[in-house]
This record gives structure tokens, C-alpha cells and sequence, in this order.
């Protein structure tokens, strides 16, 4: 079984008029005012999905500032996911500091969001305003039984849209504080796997974290992942595309040249998702 941990959809009206969410939505702007920067709905995932061998995605949409966006793009995640059960997974995304972003989660839980997220600090990374408003959230989450997806990033290395100022210190910190929650860190936590090597402590805090391999090709080398499973163990690893970002087949690629044997490529390509996911492989 493959299971993409990683995957944007967004509804019709933003797909056919994104330049109408651009002026209140700056994070939004910078990331999809290209319009060669891809948008897809369920369908269009689905069949993609069918034609590159991937069998379940777990879905979400965009850290929305406003309450009308966000609620627009949970409201279609739940929708796709309840029209595609047995292919799609979803997750409720918002802005984490939006006042009604714990009501937000729990509506999203209710009408059957597996967790929230990619939720995503582009412009001041994991700071304090951000820990205070992630850590009742993730809180909400593990006692919700609910898994929290967050956007990281390498701190060093090239620019690109959606970096943040974000710090392996801030993101350590956050998970200190909150070591009932199970997150997936996205882009492989910005490196934090390769700290598993250092002594006990590390490990420790690291138990209920995974990360995804989402943009692995445009920042690491393919031999990364075998180095990060060395470190913070080859069950901590899960596939994620982005998608549309990338297709699935170019991570397949990847992960072929990485030197993991046919038992690891298993592992990260679905067995680890499906484990934490709790579904059938």
C-alpha cells in the first residue's frame, strides 16, 4: 500500500478565481500569485492518484487567515473525503492564531477531520505567539486522539516561497511542551531527524513525531533519508508529495536512489503511514 501524507486540494471557487483571495490573504499571495503554482480539487487528485499508484492521501487545504476561506476549503476536504472514503484522509487547516481557530478543529473533528493541519508560521516562524497558539491546539488534538500536521523548514540553504524565519530551537521547544500530541512534520522537519543522533533526550522528545518527505527533491539529497532513518528510526518516516507540487512518481525516484532496501522503501512509501493512521495496508 502507498499512503501520501501530504496533499493540498482546494474548492472550485478558489481553483477558478484564485486572484480574488490574494489581497487578504498575503501568505496565500506569495506562495499561489504565480499562476503556474498548481491547484487541484479531489477529482483531479483522485485520478492522479489511480494513474501513479498511490492508494490513500491524506488531504488538507491552506492556513487560511480568514474564517470564510478557511471554513470554505474544510468544508470541501470533509466533503471530497466523504465522497472518496476509502482513498482520502482529511485534515482541517486554518490560521492557528485566528480566534476561532480551536472552534474551528473541533467542528473539523466532529464531522470526521482525522487532525488539523498542514497548518503553517511562513512569515515569523515558531515564535512565541505562534508556541502559545499551537500548544492548546495540539493539547486539543491529543486528547482528541487527533494527529497535528505542521509546515517546517530547513534554516539554512536557498530562499523559496513559504520559508519561514522558523528555528530547529523554536520547533524543539514546541515539542517539548507538548509531548502527548502525535505530529507530522513536514519537509522532514526542517532536519530536526538528523539531531536524533545526539544523546537520550532527543529520541525522547521525538516519540510521537513523524515526518514526511514533502519537497525532498528540491532540498535534500535522495541518500538524506537513509541517513534520517538511521537517526531517528526508518518508522518515523512517511511518503509526502505536496501534491500538486510534485507527483508521487518523482518521489518514487527518490526514494529508489536512496539506498534504503525493498523492506524500508515499503515502510516510508505506506506501512509507517498506515501504522499511525490506523488503517489497512
Amino acid at each position: 500500500m502507498i499512503i501520501d501524507a501530504h496533499v493540498h486540494i482546494c474548492p472550485p471557487e478558489v481553483r477558478s478565481n484564485r486572484e480574488a483571495y490574494l489581497p487578504d490573504e498575503p501568505e496565500f499571495a506569495a506562495i499561489y500569485q504565480d499562476p503556474k503554482a498548481k491547484l487541484v480539487g479531489a477529482g483531479e487528485l483522485v485520478r492522479t492518484m489511480d494513474q501513479q499508484g498511490v492508494d490513500k492521501s491524506v488531504v488538507f487545504g491552506f492556513p487560511w487567515r480568514k474564517e470564510a476561506h478557511f471554513r470554505l476549503n474544510n468544508d470541501y476536504v470533509l466533503d471530497a473525503a466523504a465522497r472518496f472514503p476509502d482513498r482520502l484522509i482529511p485534515l482541517a487547516c486554518f490560521d492557528a492564531t485566528h480566534l476561532k481557530a480551536e472552534q474551528e478543529a473541533e467542528r473539523c473533528l466532529r464531522a470526521g477531520a482525522r487532525g488539523i493541519g498542514e497548518l503553517a508560521f511562513y512569515s515569523a516562524g515558531i515564535d512565541e505567539e505562534a508556541k502559545n497558539a499551537l500548544v492548546p491546539l495540539a493539547n486539543l488534538c491529543a486528547e482528541a486522539k487527533a494527529l497535528v500536521s505542521l509546515h517546517t523548514n530547513e534554516p539554512v540553504g536557498h530562499a523559496y516561497p513559504g520559508k519561514s524565519p522558523m528555528t530547529l530551537g523554536q520547533l524543539y521547544s514546541l515539542l517539548q511542551a507538548t509531548p502527548n500530541t502525535t505530529w507530522i512534520l513536514a519537509h522532514l522537519g526542517g532536519g530536526l531527524p538528523f539531531f536524533a543522533f545526539l544523546k537520550k533526550e532527543v529520541r525522547e522528545v521525538l516519540a510521537k513525531v513523524w515526518f514526511d518527505t514533502a519537497a525532498m527533491p528540491f532540498l535534500y539529497r535522495p541518500q538524506a533519508i537513509k541517513a534520517m532513518a538511521g537517526a531517528v528510526g526508518l518508522d518515523k518516516l512517511l511518503l509526502g508529495t505536496d501534491f500538486p507540487l510534485l507527483p508521487p512518481k518523482r518521489y518514487f525516484r527518490e526514494l529508489a536512489d536512496s539506498g534504503l532496501d525493498q523492506d524500508g522503501l515499503e515502510a516510508v512509501l505506506g506501512h509507517n503511514a498506515a501504522k499511525l493512521l490506523q488503517v489497512e495496508s
